[in-house]
């Protein structure tokens, strides 16, 4: 079930799917794609490359790990190095990428050729930031379905999940994150997971609950598409 080989594999790539998702418009963090070979040439030019480009906090990110794995919320140049080193260790290319404060939303998507998106949903990481202590370790993190942002915000945000799938040429399922800046409420795409978590505790099946597809129900829909994407 899930996307095909091409959207699956611009979607792991962080810095592929960011291209990708700049031409549906949406807006997004600032951000800067690293390399290891240039990190090991001269790391203090990377690092005056990432201060002159983007304000602390920034967040380093290696390009194709998931569950936060490598990633770091740098709030200093003292801490800068230490991030590089570590993200670089999961991959050979990385993000820098602007703070966004701001709620996390995610919005589940179904569907092949006419996708549709669930009522969105929040999380509440109750952290610094929603790292893999805070997802799978600790318990501070709290759900919200649906998320905590206003009908027109919520329309927007559903529509947009629809065209980065579309965009990226996804199909089946696909969650698409977000963020809701605190200030001006303004939508903010982070990144998209396509193969979710689908457990009948996990946000992406309680989201079409909130739309009334009970979890069995929805493995159907789930097994009919890739059905469907396999006949052409």
């Amino acid at each position: 079930v899930g996307c095909g080989i091409c959207a699956s594999a611009a979607s792991m790539d962080k810095s592929v799917t960011k291209l990708i998702a700049a031409t549906t418009g949406v807006r997004q963090a600032n951000w800067l794609t690293l390399h290891r070979t240039d990190f090991q040439a001269d790391a203090a030019a990377m690092c005056k490359k990432i201060m002159e480009n983007i304000a602390f906090p920034v967040f380093i990110k290696p390009c194709s790990t998931g569950s936060s794995v490598g990633v770091s919320k740098v709030k200093s140049e003292a801490e800068l190095m230490p991030a590089l080193e570590a993200a670089f260790k999961y991959d050979k290319k990385i993000l820098a990428e602007e703070f966004i404060n701001g709620r996390e939303i995610e919005v589940a998507v179904l569907g092949n050729e006419a996708p549709k998106a669930a009522t969105a949903g929040e999380i509440d990481a109750g952290a610094e930031f929603y790292d893999y202590e805070t997802k799978y370790v600790t318990s501070t993190s709290t759900p919200y379905i649906p998320a905590r942002i206003d009908a027109d915000t919520m329309a927007a945000v559903r529509e947009w999940a629809v065209k980065i799938f579309c965009a990226l040429g996804c199909a089946g399922l696909s969650r698409v994150d977000f963020f809701v800046t605190r200030d001006t409420n303004e939508i903010v795409f982070n990144e998209i997971n396509t193969l979710p978590g689908f457990t009948p505790i996990s946000m992406y099946p309680k989201m079409w609950a909130a739309e009334g597809v009970p979890f069995t129900d929805l493995l159907d829909r789930v097994i009919a598409f890739a059905q469907e994407a396999q006949e052409g």
